[in-house]
């Protein structure tokens, strides 16, 4: 963490965490230290989401997503803003 706080061109994903699917223990684990991490940083400008499909499961990893106490424009970044951004992709064009 402490290469992502100093390097502003550092981002994370969140992918890698489970295989498979998440079971109720860990994801309450995986929860908590993420919803940690994205506070003590602020503004989780840095955070990409990933679920490493086909090992992972996506629908796992979604739930996981909107389970998280985050407010829902911190979930768009890390859904999809961030890496539109980081990738330079124009959405206006996408629609």
């Amino acid at each position: 963490m402490e290469v992502l706080y100093k390097n502003p061109n550092v981002y994370i994903d969140i992918s890698g965490l489970v295989l498979g699917n998440f079971n109720d223990k860990f994801e309450r684990y995986v929860k908590k230290e993420i919803e940690e991490m994205i506070t003590s940083a602020g503004d989780p400008k840095y955070l990409l989401y990933g679920a490493d499909w086909p090992i992972s499961n996506m629908k796992s990893y979604l739930k996981f997503m909107n389970q998280l106490d985050l407010a829902e424009d911190k979930k768009e970044l890390i859904l999809w803003e961030n890496t539109a951004k980081l990738f330079k992709i124009d959405i206006n064009e996408l629609k």
